[in-house]
């Protein structure tokens, strides 16, 4: 009986590390743009500049011509617009991801998605 029950763990073991495999595998498949949006959600850029980009307290952000560095500029620096720096929160494939999905805004190819935490957003 202990044998059986070793085997079951250690199968259920594997079975969540290829699981978990699996599931990093699928965050890799996200284009730049849905990850920029899902940095976009996750810093919760939404709250100032609109759920898509159609501004608020922050500007609009949909059919801005900045290019990638003028949106590294103010994302590292802020504004002084009330923008807060994001300098330690990013990377420069953040960045880049960022300004993909920025490019997006407002255009049948926006990523829409809600679920920033899944690795592949379900919705």
């Amino acid at each position: 009986m202990r044998i059986l029950l070793k085997l079951i763990i250690g199968a259920a073991i594997s079975v969540t590390a290829l699981s978990q495999s699996a599931v990093a595998a699928g965050a890799a498949t996200l284009s730049p743009e849905q990850e920029g949006r899902r940095l976009y959600l996750k810093l919760n850029c939404y709250g100032c500049h609109g759920m898509h980009g159609t501004g608020g307290m922050g500007p609009r952000l949909i059919g801005e011509d900045d290019d990638d560095e003028e949106i590294q500029k103010v994302v590292l620096n802020g504004a002084d617009e009330g923008m807060p720096s994001f300098r330690n929160a990013v990377s420069a494939t953040d960045i880049a991801n960022l300004a993909a999905y920025l490019r997006t805004l407002g255009t049948p190819s926006e990523p829409t998605f809600l679920h920033w935490w899944e690795p592949v957003p379900s919705e």
